[in-house]
């Protein structure tokens, strides 16, 4: 489940010093959010609402959308495994390498999963819903929104679902809940978690028609969202919160860092259009390096051998400042070259 996904630093306490595990970026301005907890602490005293109705209207108004097409969760995880319990026994397609939450879920409700790298397409039941990552994790793969619309308006036989927890992090367009109202097919799942970088927090939200939305909402427990997260997610949405003074420039230096990791003998690197990037090693391991990263400079990576459809020879990095950036490039090849 949970365990064996990026940020694993609580594994490891002082000794990192730069993490690269996670796909967030670890120098976002939270300084305006912290004063504003900090002053507003009482709301641990009283229940959260039930549904966290406020911030959902904020959502709706901000995205252009009805208020009964959005519903906040705790987190994107929690949004996984409810639509996987609305669907319960359906057949779940997959493509491959991407999040292992969606198999989990899946399977955790009784779904007939498919990883799309085999020939059983034909032979599953007509109850589809495909998955979709987007900015894809691990690759930063993102899909082409023009071809995403269409497949979705033609196939409305099946049901989507389109993760789009990084969709701040890419330059590319992405699908926008307004855009796609008519379509009752699609479920989007946004992550403010990600947006904001607090994913101690736990916050996110699907976007999807009103009647997907209210059966959701007959399957979750009370109270899911706690009040601090209501409360940050109020405060961000109302004052436009930028966490990240230049993203434009950070997506640029994340281009850097993949390109100049592509220059590295012993690499390749997947093309990646997100802030993070998936790479090969044609010798060596994953798990090696990254104990050695650790053990000499500090440095946590994604061991990524444990997503499916890859080996011990992958690993993943987000982009960070430039010079822990460097720091990275530095380290990698002084690896290489004196272990091979």
């Amino acid at each position: 489940m949970i365990f064996g996904h990026g940020d694993d630093a609580f594994n490891y306490g002082s000794r990192v010093r730069m993490n690269f595990s996670s796909n967030l970026p670890g120098f976002a301005d939270l300084t305006g959010l912290k004063v504003h907890l900090a002053a507003r602490l009482d709301v641990i005293g009283s229940y959260p609402e039930p549904e966290a109705t406020a911030l959902e209207a904020m959502l709706a108004s901000e995205l252009g959308v009805p208020q009964n097409t959005v519903m906040v969760t705790a987190g994107a995880t929690e949004a996984i495994y409810l639509i996987a319990q609305l669907y319960r026994g359906w057949a779940s397609i997959i493509p491959q390498p991407t999040f292992s939450e969606y198999a989990d879920a899946c399977k955790m409700h009784g779904h007939i999963v498919s990883y799309y790298d085999n020939d059983d397409m034909e032979t599953l039941p007509d109850n589809r819903i495909y998955w979709l990552c987007n900015p894809n994790n691990p690759t930063g793969n993102v899909m082409l929104k023009a071809l995403m619309s269409h497949v979705i308006r033609e196939q409305r036989n099946h049901t989507f679902v389109v993760d789009q927890s990084y969709e701040d992090y890419t330059l590319k367009a992405m699908l926008q809940p307004r855009e796609m109202l008519d379509c009752h097919n699609l479920i989007l799942i946004h992550s403010m978690t990600k947006k904001y970088c607090i994913p101690g927090l736990r916050l996110g939200y699907v976007t999807a028609s009103p009647v997907i939305i209210d059966r959701l909402r007959q399957l979750r427990q009370p109270w899911t969202v706690n009040a601090l997260a209501i409360e940050a997610g109020k405060y961000l949405v109302e004052n436009h919160v930028q966490v990240i003074a230049d993203k434009q420039g950070y997506l640029q230096e994340a281009a850097r860092l993949h390109a100049e990791l592509s220059k590295i003998d012993g690499l390749m690197l997947m093309d990646s259009s997100a802030n993070f990037m998936l790479a090969y090693m044609e010798k060596g391991k994953a798990p090696r390096l990254k104990q050695w990263l650790l053990e000499h400079y500090g440095i946590l990576i994604r061991d990524a051998s444990n997503f499916h459809g890859l080996n011990s020879h992958c690993f993943r990095v987000s982009a960070q400042k430039r010079e822990e950036n460097d720091a990275l490039l530095a380290a990698i090849r002084e690896y290489l070259k004196d272990k091979f």
